[in-house]
């Protein structure tokens, strides 16, 4: 069974940096165009939420490092559910304990889940696209 190389470990939490540094720089252009300061607090939750899914993600895809292209699979996949449980809670939390505007909280908070979760789909899709086959043993030309 093929292992994933080192390479997207790697690059698995550069995406996420940069994929949740560019979504907070879409979002916090989107609260100034709109001149909806009152937005500002929905947006600091979602940027932690953020946070704390990357975290997740850099301890969860750490484990994953020479593992096979299955473990891969699973633990990216497991990452999706954490952090959208992550996301739930965190949405839930800003809307009822800090009474912050639920519509721009979730529309942040899924921004981020969504482009996060796209950029690393394509990176691991990438990564075992271009995984070498197994090699097969030659059961020809034997004489």
């Amino acid at each position: 069974m093929p292992t994933v190389s080192g390479r997207l470990i790697r690059q698995l939490p550069v995406g996420v940096l940069v994929t949740n540094s560019v979504v907070a720089l879409i979002a916090a252009l989107v609260v100034l165009i709109a001149g909806r300061p009152d937005w500002w607090p929905a947006f600091a939750t979602a940027c932690g939420v953020a946070v704390v899914n990357a975290v997740l993600s850099l301890w969860i895809i750490a484990g994953a490092a020479g593992k096979s292209a299955d473990h891969v699979v699973t633990m990216v996949m497991l990452l999706a559910g954490v952090r959208i449980g992550v996301s739930i809670l965190g949405l839930i939390t800003a809307v009822l304990a800090l009474s912050l505007n639920p519509e721009a909280t979730a529309v942040m908070i899924c921004g981020f889940y969504a482009a996060t979760l796209i950029v690393e789909s394509a990176l691991v899709h990438r990564a075992l696209k271009a995984e070498p086959a197994p090699s097969q043993s030659l059961q020809g030309n034997q004489g």
